[in-house]
């Protein structure tokens, strides 16, 4: 691909992310689907402006493009929320997370168990590869959708928690199945450590990046410095934690401490000076997150190409999506005798559940234990991951259209009751 063929490409990847991103915002339209859409047209098998041997280099990159987007609408994620919700919402946002992932892993496990001649270790592998959300997917719909504020708390804090189950509990399997003498309490440990450890390191760089921000608040680029303190928190809290994702977690809490500055000076009865993140400052960031994500979901369109799907694929893949719906229903069923929810927060509960970041890293892992999986697991393995990230994006787009589409057929009948009270009364 020379210059020319490059920059057309992308100035169209954007017109088309503004594009999709007006219409979501205006008729609910699955903008995310487009921008993958767009991503398969310009793969090897339609129009072909990527050719084969780009489409194997760009497949070498996902981890380093997944972890970057991840990385920015994290930290997006975390400006945007208020701590006090946080706070509210953080037990049902663990209830909600514990059940869904552990019934998803189990069901998974189940039909492979029934369909496959894998062992159960494999089997449980594939369950906590997909037994996650995305919240580079979840969040980005999240933004444009009108639901409570609760629900949105808890689909964020369950996407940003599942990013690292999926990683550790993934890791844990595939380090069990390839030494002996391993044992599954160390994923265990790993888990809460890098809770821990992600938390920390994120109200700590918030705090003292509130600091510096303050110092530099005269001096220009110091957005560009603050994405720059952003992927160097992500980074360390990932060597830190033994690259377990807790980097997912520590740039969420690092945007929610810069966010909420206030009130973390109140909790710690430090003297609060007058200093609040311009809003300059979210602007430009909401415009580097726009760009981010377009690019991101046309790039996770490629990627899909990439794949040599089989028949097979296709069919476990749709069996393995079936089921995950219905232990995301049992999971809401549990759940909700704890936290209890409305008929509309169930609805977005249910809808909101695609896989995608973390999902599919993981799933090209096995690759690198040739000893462990033939390649023709592993390659299974990847298939049918890809197949459900596709499937549940699909369904988590069409999902908030729909939503959206009762919620305009909810106000005009709320709208006609008035005009007949009105005139009733003889307004």
């Amino acid at each position: 691909m020379d210059a020319d063929t490059l920059f057309l490409a992308a100035g169209a990847i954007i017109f088309m992310g503004f594009i999709s991103n007006y219409l979501f915002r205006r008729f609910k339209a699955p903008d995310v689907l487009m921008l993958m859409f767009l991503g398969i047209v310009l793969g090897p098998s339609a129009l072909g402006l990527i050719s084969d041997s780009i489409a194997y280099d760009i497949e070498l990159v996902t981890p380093y493009v997944a972890s970057a987007a991840l990385a920015v609408i994290m930290f997006q994620a975390g400006l945007d929320l208020h701590i006090d919700e946080v706070v509210r919402s953080f037990k049902k946002s663990i209830i909600q997370t514990v059940m869904a992932f552990v019934t998803s892993m189990l069901v998974t496990t189940i039909i492979c168990s029934l369909l496959t001649d894998w062992d159960i270790s494999v089997c449980l592998l594939l369950g906590a590869i997909v037994g996650g959300t995305s919240g580079a997917i979840v969040i980005p719909i999240l933004t444009g959708l009108r639901c409570s504020n609760t629900i949105k708390m808890i689909l964020t804090l369950e996407s940003a928690i599942t990013d690292v189950l999926v990683i550790v509990v993934s890791t844990s399997l595939i380090v069990f199945m390839s030494q002996e003498g391993a044992h599954l309490s160390s994923g265990a440990s790993l888990l809460v450590v890098s809770f821990m450890v992600s938390t920390m390191v994120g109200v700590v760089a918030g705090l003292l990046w509130t600091r510096v921000l303050q110092r530099l608040s005269a001096q220009p680029f110091s957005y560009m410095i603050t994405i720059a303190a952003m992927l160097i928190v992500f980074s360390i809290t990932n060597l830190l934690v033994d690259r377990a994702g807790g980097g997912a977690i520590a740039v969420l809490v690092f945007g929610l401490t810069l966010g909420n500055r206030g009130e973390f000076v109140r909790i710690l009865r430090r003297r609060e000076d007058h200093y609040a993140l311009e809003e300059r400052v979210k602007r430009f960031h909401d415009e580097i997150s726009f760009m981010i994500r377009t690019f991101f979901f046309v790039y996770l369109g490629l990627v899909i190409t990439t794949i040599h799907f089989t028949p097979w694929y296709i069919l476990l893949g749709l069996i393995v999506f079936f089921g995950l719906l219905l232990a995301r229903f049992a999971s809401l069923v549990l759940a909700d005798r704890y936290i209890g929810l409305d008929d509309r927060d169930q609805m977005g509960l249910f809808y909101m559940m695609p896989r995608g970041l973390a999902a599919a890293v993981m799933a090209s892992v096995p690759f690198s234990y040739p000893t462990v999986f033939s390649e023709r697991t592993a390659a299974a393995i990847l298939g049918v991951t890809v197949m459900i990230v596709l499937l549940s994006t699909v369904m988590a787009s069409l999902g908030a259209f729909y939503m959206e589409l009762q919620e305009k057929r909810n106000d005009k009948k709320v709208c006609r009751m008035i005009d007949l009270v009105k005139k009733g009364k003889g307004w």
